[in-house]
C-alpha cells in the first residue's frame, strides 16, 4: 500500500527542507505548484497524503485541495498555513474538505507525526472501502443465491393456479414463500408455505434457508401436515434457541382431487378465502400456535376445510398490510381485499404483481419498511 506524501509549495527551499527531514521515514514527491500538483496526482498515484501551503499563486492551497479531492478522493488533504490565514484554514477544515492544518512554523516532529497520522488515517479508509466493496459483492451473491431458493413465477397443478413474491427491503430478507407437489401412493397433495423470520437482512435470510432445507426435507417424508410442522419447529429450535430469533409459518397442503385444504398456523396471521360469488372474504384461522424455534416440543393444531371452484386464496406477511405510507396511514387488510376484488379474474401470478404493485403506490415516495410477500392460489377445478 501507498506511502507516497506529495508536497506543494512555491518554495523550493522549503521543499528542500521537507526532503531532508522526512526522507528517512516515507517517500517524498515535491512540487512548486498547484498545477503542477494536479498533474502529479493524475499520472503517478495514487499518494497516502498531499500536503501543501496556503498562499501561492495562480492557485491557493484550498482551491489546490478542492480539485485534489476530485482527482485522488481517498488520499488525505493537509493544508499549511500561516497565523494570519488561520480562519481561512479553519474554514476549510469545517467544510470537510481537509483532514489536517498545520500552522508555520511546523517543527520536523510535528511535520512528522501529522504525515504519519495521515498514512494510517489513508490505510484505514482504504481497507474499510475495500472490506465495504467486497461485503456488497457478497450481499448482491447472497441476494441471488436467496432469489433463487423461491419459485420463479406461478405454477399450474391439476386445476390449481398458484402463483408467489417476495420484496425484500434489503438486498436478503427473512421471509420465505413456497409451494411444490407432494406425492405419496394415498393422495397427491400440493405444498403451499408462507414464513416470516423475525427482523430481517442477511441473519434472517440464513435462518430462512435453514427452515427452507429442513420443511422440504420433512415434507417428503408420510405425515399429517401437524406432524411435519412440529417436525421442522423441533430442528429448527435446536439450531436457534441460543439466538432469540423465531419464524412464524403457515403451511398447507392442498388435494387436488378432494377439492380440501389442510392447514396449521405457527403463529402467523390467517389466510384469507375469497369466493366470488358473494364478494366475501372468510379466513383459514384455527388456533395459531406458537412461532417455530421457541419450544421444540410446541404442539400444532391441524385445521382441515373443503374448497370450491372460483376461490381464491391469499397468504401473505405483515409486511404488506402494516406497512406505512408518509402521512401515517397503514396499508391495512382493507385495501388488500379491494386488490383482490378488482383482480380475480387475473391468473395468479398477476395478481400477486397487482398487490406488490398497490402496495408500492400507497408508499410512494418511501420505500418498503418490511418484507413484504404474498402467494396467491386460485381454485380453478
Amino acid at each position: 500500500m501507498s506511502n507516497r506524501v506529495l508536497f506543494v509549495d512555491d518554495d523550493p527551499k522549503i521543499l528542500a527542507a521537507f526532503q531532508r527531514q522526512l526522507r528517512k521515514k516515507v517517500t517524498i514527491e515535491t512540487v512548486e505548484s498547484g498545477a503542477e500538483g494536479l498533474d502529479v496526482l493524475r499520472r503517478d498515484g495514487p499518494f497516502s497524503v498531499v500536503v501543501t501551503d496556503y498562499c501561492m499563486p495562480s492557485m491557493n492551497g484550498i482551491e489546490f485541495l478542492g480539485r485534489a479531492r476530485e482527482i485522488a478522493p481517498e488520499t488525505v488533504r493537509m493544508l499549511l498555513t500561516g497565523s494570519a490565514d488561520l480562519g481561512t484554514a479553519i474554514q476549510a477544515v469545517n467544510q470537510g474538505n481537509i483532514f489536517r492544518f498545520l500552522t508555520k512554523p511546523c517543527s520536523p516532529d510535528n511535520l512528522l507525526e501529522a504525515v504519519q497520522t495521515g498514512i494510517n488515517e489513508y490505510r484505514r479508509s482504504h481497507k474499510e472501502r475495500k472490506f465495504n466493496k467486497r461485503s456488497r459483492r457478497w450481499l448482491t451473491q447472497a441476494m441471488e443465491v436467496q432469489q433463487n431458493l423461491l419459485p420463479n413465477g406461478g405454477s399450474v397443478w391439476d386445476g390449481l393456479d398458484v402463483g408467489g413474491r417476495s420484496l425484500f427491503c434489503d438486498q436478503t430478507g427473512g421471509d420465505y414463500y413456497d409451494y411444490f407437489e407432494k406425492s405419496d401412493s394415498a393422495s397427491r397433495a400440493i405444498s403451499i408455505v408462507v414464513g416470516d423470520v423475525s427482523d430481517h437482512g442477511l441473519p434472517s435470510a440464513l435462518l430462512m434457508t435453514t427452515a427452507r432445507a429442513f420443511l422440504r426435507e420433512c415434507a417428503s417424508q408420510r405425515g399429517s401436515v401437524s406432524a411435519i410442522v412440529g417436525q421442522v419447529n423441533r430442528h429448527l429450535t435446536h439450531d436457534v434457541q441460543t439466538s432469540g430469533r423465531f419464524m412464524t409459518l403457515f403451511y398447507a397442503e392442498i388435494d387436488c382431487k378432494a377439492k380440501s385444504i389442510r392447514w396449521v398456523r405457527a403463529g402467523h396471521e390467517p389466510a384469507l378465502v375469497y369466493e366470488p360469488r358473494s364478494g366475501e372474504f372468510d379466513e383459514l384461522a384455527g388456533q395459531g400456535g406458537l412461532p417455530l424455534g421457541v419450544f421444540g416440543d410446541a404442539h400444532y393444531e391441524e385445521y382441515h376445510r373443503e374448497l370450491a371452484s372460483g376461490q381464491v386464496l391469499v397468504i401473505g406477511t405483515d409486511g404488506i398490510w402494516e406497512a406505512h405510507n408518509r402521512e401515517g396511514r397503514m396499508f391495512g387488510k382493507m385495501l388488500l381485499q379491494q386488490v383482490i376484488r378488482d383482480n380475480f379474474m387475473r391468473p395468479a401470478a398477476e395478481i400477486v404483481d397487482k398487490v406488490l404493485e398497490a402496495l408500492k403506490q400507497f408508499l410512494f415516495p418511501l420505500d418498503i419498511q418490511d418484507d413484504a410477500t404474498l402467494v396467491v392460489v386460485k381454485v380453478e377445478c
